[in-house]
This record gives C-alpha cells, structure tokens and sequence, in this order.
C-alpha cells in the first residue's frame, strides 16, 4: 500500500471530524494548483494548499466550521475563505 495512502488512514483514525480544503480555482502565479487539498482537524493538519496567508486563514476557517457544526456536513458548501 502507498504509503501517503497509509500516512491518510492513521489520520483519519486518530482525528476523527475532519474539513477538506480545496483549491477549487487559481489566477497568476499560486504556490499551488487547482485540485490541491489540505484535511484539518481541531488539532491537526494533514497536507498542505501551499502555506502561507491564504493556508492560515483555511486552517481557521475550518476549525471553526468544525467546532460551530454539530454533525459532519455532507458535499460541498457555500463556506469561502
């Protein structure tokens, strides 16, 4: 099994509720593509959308989404950093 693949389920296994943050679009020069994703916890981080500014303020925003909602959402949502 690839280990990135590995690394993914003992994350999941230990952090529970997680938020996917997604770079749905990009214009100019961007430390990542479209398609680049981060999952975030209360407490932990696995994978990156090219740090910085712009990664901060997604951690927050999905930290609070996280702690605010009281089931998992499902899909996608309207929620825009």
């Amino acid at each position: 099994m690839n280990s990135k693949v590995q690394d993914l389920k003992a994350f999941l296994g230990q952090t529970g509720r997680v938020a996917l943050v997604e770079v749905a679009a990009t214009k100019g020069s961007t430390p990542r593509e479209a398609g680049a994703f981060m999952l975030v916890s209360t407490s932990a981080i696995f994978g990156t959308i090219g740090g910085g500014q712009l990664e901060y303020m997604a951690i927050d925003k999905a930290r609070q989404i996280l702690r605010s909602s009281p089931s998992p959402r499902g899909g996608g949502s309207d929620d825009e950093v």
